[in-house]
């Protein structure tokens, strides 16, 4: 079985909107992936009335979406895609700007020199940054995520 493209990865993300963060995979390869996402009004809703500015906790979801694509394609060659897994730690997360609606953000995550696959837990290195516009290419937030590998539609979440 060969590897899947990109849009057939994002088809099966184990994330729907509204609480999937990622609009396009751009990039996928042996080393990383590069996930693409345009936040939205409805993304930052509450926060903040009258100045909206996106929660760090989704920006940190996405870079977790990013990563089970990254591990998915890591542990099966890239021929069944992402499978679930929660998002447990993040290790040196360094957030640097913020984000409106309507600005578009790539994230990418790769095993890097310290990522590893031990008994279940997975890790990567993190990286979002503008794409596009005054700020293209300016880093967002930078770090290592790591997360546990559960079997998709486990009955035995503890």
């Amino acid at each position: 079985m060969s590897p899947l493209s990109p849009a057939e990865i994002l088809k099966k993300l184990p994330r729907t909107r509204p609480s999937r963060f990622i609009d396009e995979i751009l990039v996928v390869d042996a080393d990383h992936i590069v996930a693409k996402y345009t936040w939205t009004e409805e993304d930052c809703a509450g926060h903040f009335p009258g100045n909206p500015v996106v929660p760090g906790v989704k920006m940190l979801e996405m870079a977790a979406q990013t990563a089970i694509a990254c591990w998915g394609c890591y542990l099966d060659g890239g021929t069944k895609g992402p499978q679930d897994s929660f998002f447990t730690e993040t290790e040196r997360v360094s957030f640097r700007m913020s984000v409106r609606p309507g600005e578009t953000v790539v994230c990418r995550a790769r095993f890097g020199v310290n990522g590893s696959f031990r008994e279940g837990h997975l890790s990567a290195e993190i990286e979002l940054q503008f794409l596009g516009g005054p700020k293209d290419g300016e880093v967002i937030l930078a770090g290592r995520i790591s997360g546990l590998w559960v079997l998709q539609n486990s009955e035995d979440l503890s």
